[in-house]
């Protein structure tokens, strides 16, 4: 915070740097002719040849956006499925009640965590196992 603070203090909101007038008229000249001197380039001329410019047609456009959103369609159903089917535990739907299947193991390990963290005591523990049935 105190860097932040000195900088703030001075700066003038100008830009420090400057080039001199005319630096980037010639600029490409001189840097070709450097570059064949250091032997990175060859002074062969070069062709400029011109890119064709292709134009697709209406209707293979208009497929190709309908098979990227039938893509994209499929891969967030299937990611939706797969997220709420793995994280959801084993239900089995009785009425208007669910019961839900939790192995023993979890049970201890999610009492351990709570107990570890102060969420919950031994009392409230013996409450809830006297109380709830």
């Amino acid at each position: 915070m105190i860097d932040e603070n000195f900088i703030r203090q001075h700066d003038t909101g100008e830009n420090p740097f400057r080039t001199p007038d005319g630096y980037f008229d010639d600029f490409t000249a001189r840097l070709h002719s450097r570059m064949v001197s250091e032997g990175l380039l060859t002074d062969a001329p070069t062709t400029e040849t011109k890119a064709k410019v292709v134009k697709m047609n209406p209707f293979k456009r208009m497929v190709r956006y309908a098979a990227a959103a039938v893509v994209a369609g499929i891969c967030v159903g299937v990611g939706t499925y797969l997220y709420t089917h793995r994280n959801m535990p084993d239900q089995m739907v009785t009425g208007d009640s669910y019961e839900l299947a939790i192995s023993d193991e979890t049970l201890d390990d999610a009492l351990d965590y709570e107990m570890e963290y102060g969420m919950v005591d031994n009392n409230q523990i013996a409450y809830y196992l006297t109380e709830a049935y």
